[in-house]
């Protein structure tokens, strides 16, 4: 049995390893292959593979022995095409929770940031400049609308319960049961963005969620709210969220994902003065690194178990 993991960023640690080395060779690549024949020359004999990024279906093509995917991520579909893995009995797992307490805090600091001019601030003051003369937001007594009410949205509700603000909610799963045990209300999406200060997107990028944030839904914010995106950046018209930016037609946003990733530097959301940009880094702690590499592995181990955890596609 071979495993491998072809786009490593970092190498394992042994304590995490270990378990797998019972069932098989594990054999480890540092950055990610530069064409497709590379690729092919690291994984070809693989039975499993421990996925950092993406693999495309020319590379799963030649892999004869290949019978699962652990992806370490959320969003598999995104980097594993999974109908065709399902085509040859492929099975993909992905790592639900790993980071649903930093992504949540990155938002309530992308939150905190623009209603506290904390870059605006500090840009001023580096300058030599002592302007108190723009005013900060209290979050007390405000309204965050958070879009999808997953781990990363629940949890983002308790933080935001706890700093006193008032919580209402759009999902595909609303129930009361859900609204008392976190304190918060199901609205319709329309009057979600209608009546939140903030709003806050916490759903995955499907064929459901795509552009669900266009010029029209955009519009119905206020003036004086604020957009927070740590989500995907497919949930939203990019181009129609810069319009309302630059006409500030909605006060400002918070974002941490983007179309094109690195951010090219043509995209026109750096040149905006009402953003707060940050580089698809919420999940990004050691906490949530040791959790994501935890579960993907356990993955593997209950797949070589016989039993099936976490599966995407089948």
């Amino acid at each position: 049995m071979l495993i491998v993991f072809p786009d490593a960023d970092h190498h394992l640690s042994d304590d995490i390893i270990t378990p797998l080395k019972q069932y098989g060779d594990f054999q480890t690549f540092i950055g990610r292959p530069e064409t497709n024949d590379e690729y092919i020359n690291r994984v070809r004999n693989a039975d499993a593979i421990l996925l950092g990024w993406s693999i495309p279906n020319e590379v799963i093509a030649e892999c004869p022995n290949l019978k699962i995917i652990s992806f370490t991520g959320i969003g598999a579909s995104n980097f594993v095409n999974l109908k065709y893995a399902e085509s040859r009995g492929i099975i993909v797992t992905n790592t639900p929770g790993y980071a649903d307490n930093a992504v949540a805090e990155h938002a309530l600091s992308l939150v905190l940031s623009l209603a506290k001019n904390i870059n605006h601030n500090h840009t001023t003051v580096g300058q030599g400049i002592w302007d108190q003369s723009r005013t900060s937001i209290e979050l007390k007594g405000k309204t965050i609308g958070l879009i999808g009410l997953g781990g990363i949205g629940q949890r983002m509700a308790e933080f935001c319960k706890a700093i006193g603000m008032n919580v209402i909610c759009w999902t595909f799963n609303p129930n009361p049961e859900r609204a008392q045990k976190l304190g918060l209300s199901f609205t319709s999406l329309e009057d979600l963005l209608e009546k939140s200060d903030f709003v806050s997107l916490h759903l995955p990028y499907t064929d459901q969620t795509k552009k669900m944030l266009g010029k029209k839904e955009l519009s119905l914010m206020k003036q004086e709210a604020f957009l927070i995106n740590t989500s995907r950046a497919e949930l939203i018209d990019t181009d129609a969220l810069v319009e309302m930016l630059s006409s500030n037609r909605i006060a400002g946003a918070g974002i941490d994902v983007f179309d094109e990733e690195p951010i090219s530097k043509q995209n026109p959301l750096l040149t905006l003065d009402n953003v707060i940009l940050s580089p698809h880094i919420a999940f990004n702690t050691p906490g949530a690194n040791n959790e994501i590499f935890r579960i993907s592995i356990n993955n593997l181990i209950e797949f070589f178990k016989g039993d099936i955890r976490n599966s995407v596609n089948f």
